[in-house]
């Protein structure tokens, strides 16, 4: 979850979640229901898996995820209480080796990423050919995504929301092809909560 470059004045995204960590993983305790109809919506990994920005570890847990890694040692902490195999390393430059992984996630990621394009192409690299990867976002024009972005939190305040298509089109441009969406409803619309499932297009240049 924790992304991004310092800017002057302002913490940086791994600072706000090392400062908040158990605020935000405590999250997914109150509200449990929410966290589930998550779960059930995201595709399930084939194996090896990696999640960029893999936060406390709540979806490699109950995902079966193998690998993680994040910038907030606080929320590593806890992911590891969680029995996750994680690393602290930026997502623009990923601690593996080329052809790694089968399948790979970011789960409320995309939005805290100050470079997603840099991380797509890290993503790309450490993707075996025909590997997958699973984006799930709030998209900025759903219900959920509205309230969001209204909320003074210290977590939303530092996030950008995108739309589907955005997201798309970012995959499309990193050299993946959108084979699947899954939308569900958390609170307000049916597409409150969005996973798209991309395929590697193949280790050639990107179209």
């Amino acid at each position: 979850m924790a992304y991004g470059i310092e800017m002057p004045g302002h913490e940086s995204i791994a600072d706000v979640f090392n400062r908040l960590a158990e605020r935000y993983d405590s999250w997914y305790d109150r509200n449990a229901e929410l966290f589930e109809r998550e779960v059930i919506t995201i595709p399930p990994p084939t194996k090896p898996s990696l999640e960029v920005g893999c936060g406390s570890g709540r979806f490699m847990e109950r995902l079966g995820i193998d690998v993680g890694v994040d910038l907030s040692e606080r929320l590593l902490k806890i992911a590891r209480s969680r029995g996750c195999e994680v690393l602290i390393a930026d997502g623009r430059l990923l601690p593996f080796r080329d052809d790694s992984f089968s399948s790979a996630y970011l789960i409320f990621t995309l939005c805290f990423l100050q470079n997603p394009e840099s991380v797509l192409a890290e993503i790309r690299r450490v993707l075996r050919d025909d590997g997958v990867l699973t984006v799930c976002i709030v998209p900025r024009d759903s219900g959920l995504g509205m309230e969001y972005s209204s909320k003074n939190s210290p977590f939303y305040r530092i996030a950008r929301f995108y739309r589907e298509r955005e997201v798309e089109e970012m995959l499309i441009k990193a050299g993946f092809e959108v084979t699947g969406t899954e939308r569900t409803r958390i609170r307000h619309s049916e597409n409150d909560f969005v996973c798209l499932s991309a395929r590697l297009r193949g280790k050639g240049r990107p179209r």
